[in-house]
Protein backbone atom coordinates (compact mmCIF):
# COMPACT_ATOMS: atom_id res chain seq x y z
CA UNK A 1 0.00 0.00 0.00
CA UNK A 2 1.73 3.33 -0.85
CA UNK A 3 1.88 5.87 1.54
CA UNK A 4 1.76 9.91 1.02
CA UNK A 5 5.37 11.75 1.82
CA UNK A 6 4.16 15.26 0.75
CA UNK A 7 3.37 17.92 -2.24
CA UNK A 8 6.95 17.97 -3.43
CA UNK A 9 9.69 16.31 -5.26
CA UNK A 10 12.05 14.55 -3.01
CA UNK A 11 15.78 15.59 -3.20
CA UNK A 12 16.45 12.03 -4.98
CA UNK A 13 14.14 12.85 -8.01
CA UNK A 14 15.31 16.29 -8.09
CA UNK A 15 18.90 15.14 -8.74
CA UNK A 16 18.15 12.27 -11.05
CA UNK A 17 15.66 15.05 -13.40
CA UNK A 18 17.71 18.11 -13.09
CA UNK A 19 18.83 17.93 -16.35
CA UNK A 20 22.87 18.28 -16.00
CA UNK A 21 24.99 15.75 -15.81
CA UNK A 22 23.13 13.61 -18.92
CA UNK A 23 25.94 11.04 -19.54
CA UNK A 24 26.14 9.94 -16.12
CA UNK A 25 22.45 9.30 -16.21
CA UNK A 26 21.60 6.73 -19.02
CA UNK A 27 20.38 4.19 -17.91
CA UNK A 28 17.26 4.51 -15.47
CA UNK A 29 13.94 4.57 -17.49
CA UNK A 30 10.62 6.21 -15.70
CA UNK A 31 7.11 4.94 -16.23
CA UNK A 32 4.74 7.91 -17.04
CA UNK A 33 0.99 7.13 -16.97
CA UNK A 34 -2.10 8.67 -18.78
CA UNK A 35 -5.58 7.94 -19.72
CA UNK A 36 -6.54 7.27 -23.01
CA UNK A 37 -9.74 8.52 -24.37
CA UNK A 38 -11.40 5.23 -23.43
CA UNK A 39 -10.03 5.25 -19.86
CA UNK A 40 -7.39 2.62 -19.80
CA UNK A 41 -3.93 3.46 -18.76
CA UNK A 42 -1.26 4.53 -21.35
CA UNK A 43 2.22 3.77 -19.81
CA UNK A 44 4.88 5.37 -21.47
CA UNK A 45 9.05 4.58 -20.98
CA UNK A 46 10.98 8.27 -20.53
CA UNK A 47 14.87 9.16 -19.61
CA UNK A 48 16.26 11.91 -17.91
CA UNK A 49 16.50 13.15 -21.53
CA UNK A 50 12.96 13.33 -21.81
CA UNK A 51 11.96 14.83 -17.87
CA UNK A 52 12.94 17.81 -16.46
CA UNK A 53 12.36 19.03 -12.95
CA UNK A 54 12.01 22.80 -12.96
CA UNK A 55 11.83 22.44 -8.79
CA UNK A 56 10.20 20.89 -6.04
CA UNK A 57 6.86 21.64 -7.77
CA UNK A 58 7.06 21.21 -11.72
CA UNK A 59 8.15 18.27 -13.74
CA UNK A 60 8.26 19.05 -17.71
CA UNK A 61 8.01 16.64 -20.20
CA UNK A 62 9.24 16.20 -23.95
CA UNK A 63 7.57 14.09 -26.11
CA UNK A 64 7.40 13.05 -29.75
CA UNK A 65 4.44 14.72 -31.24
CA UNK A 66 1.90 12.09 -32.10
CA UNK A 67 1.90 10.12 -29.69
CA UNK A 68 -0.95 8.69 -27.67
CA UNK A 69 0.36 9.60 -24.57
CA UNK A 70 1.22 13.25 -25.81
CA UNK A 71 -2.52 13.24 -27.32
CA UNK A 72 -3.53 12.16 -23.55
CA UNK A 73 -1.71 14.71 -22.01
CA UNK A 74 -2.85 17.61 -24.42
CA UNK A 75 -6.39 16.89 -23.15
CA UNK A 76 -5.32 17.85 -20.14
CA UNK A 77 -6.31 15.90 -17.22
CA UNK A 78 -3.59 14.30 -14.54
CA UNK A 79 -0.65 12.03 -15.21
CA UNK A 80 1.35 9.62 -12.58
CA UNK A 81 5.32 9.29 -13.02
CA UNK A 82 6.56 6.52 -11.63
CA UNK A 83 10.12 6.83 -10.43
CA UNK A 84 11.88 3.40 -8.81
CA UNK A 85 15.46 2.92 -8.09
CA UNK A 86 16.90 0.20 -5.71
CA UNK A 87 15.25 1.33 -2.21
CA UNK A 88 13.15 3.88 -3.57
CA UNK A 89 9.84 3.09 -5.17
CA UNK A 90 7.95 6.87 -5.66
CA UNK A 91 4.56 7.85 -7.87
CA UNK A 92 4.27 11.70 -8.57
CA UNK A 93 0.70 12.64 -9.79
CA UNK A 94 -0.44 16.02 -10.30
CA UNK A 95 -2.25 17.77 -13.34
CA UNK A 96 -1.03 18.57 -16.33
CA UNK A 97 -0.54 22.12 -18.78
CA UNK A 98 0.68 22.05 -22.60
CA UNK A 99 3.90 23.91 -23.43
CA UNK A 100 4.59 25.54 -26.28
CA UNK A 101 7.70 24.77 -27.91
CA UNK A 102 9.01 27.10 -30.64
CA UNK A 103 10.69 24.69 -32.68
CA UNK A 104 7.43 23.06 -33.30
CA UNK A 105 9.36 19.48 -32.75
CA UNK A 106 8.62 18.25 -29.83
CA UNK A 107 5.10 18.28 -27.37
CA UNK A 108 5.85 19.88 -24.31
CA UNK A 109 3.97 19.50 -21.27
CA UNK A 110 4.52 20.48 -17.26
CA UNK A 111 2.97 18.47 -14.57
CA UNK A 112 2.13 20.49 -11.41
CA UNK A 113 3.20 17.90 -8.49
CA UNK A 114 -0.11 17.73 -5.98
CA UNK A 115 1.24 14.29 -4.48
CA UNK A 116 4.18 12.16 -3.80
CA UNK A 117 3.48 8.74 -2.74
CA UNK A 118 6.05 5.78 -1.90
CA UNK A 119 5.65 1.90 -1.72
CA UNK A 120 8.10 0.42 0.11
CA UNK A 121 7.58 -2.76 1.80
CA UNK A 122 9.29 -3.63 5.07
CA UNK A 123 11.24 -6.46 4.46
CA UNK A 124 10.62 -6.54 0.85
CA UNK A 125 13.40 -3.86 -1.00
CA UNK A 126 12.77 -2.96 -4.07
CA UNK A 127 16.84 -4.03 -6.32
CA UNK A 128 16.70 -2.78 -9.25
CA UNK A 129 14.76 0.08 -11.52
CA UNK A 130 13.52 -0.05 -15.22
CA UNK A 131 16.77 0.22 -17.02
CA UNK A 132 17.85 0.89 -20.71
CA UNK A 133 21.20 0.52 -22.65
CA UNK A 134 22.65 2.64 -25.30
CA UNK A 135 23.65 0.01 -28.24
CA UNK A 136 24.25 2.06 -31.07
CA UNK A 137 26.34 5.20 -30.50
CA UNK A 138 28.38 6.51 -27.78
CA UNK A 139 26.78 7.93 -24.17
CA UNK A 140 27.78 11.10 -25.15
CA UNK A 141 26.33 11.48 -28.00
CA UNK A 142 22.80 10.65 -26.23
CA UNK A 143 23.68 13.10 -23.37
CA UNK A 144 24.30 15.81 -26.55
CA UNK A 145 20.87 15.03 -28.32
CA UNK A 146 19.15 14.91 -24.54
CA UNK A 147 20.74 18.29 -23.66
CA UNK A 148 19.11 20.13 -27.02
CA UNK A 149 15.72 17.89 -26.13
CA UNK A 150 15.20 19.69 -22.62
CA UNK A 151 15.96 23.12 -24.09
CA UNK A 152 12.37 23.95 -24.62
CA UNK A 153 12.11 23.00 -21.23
CA UNK A 154 14.41 24.96 -19.54
CA UNK A 155 14.04 28.87 -19.28
CA UNK A 156 9.83 28.82 -19.01
CA UNK A 157 7.74 30.57 -16.95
Amino acid sequence: MSKLVGDSLPPEVLAALDGRDLERKIGPAYLLLTGDEDGLPRPCMLSAGELLAVDERRLRIALWPGTRTAANLARGGRAVLCYVEPGSVLYVRGPVRPLEDASGALACFELAVASVESDMHAGMPVTSGIRFAVERGDPASVAEAWDRQLAPLRDRR
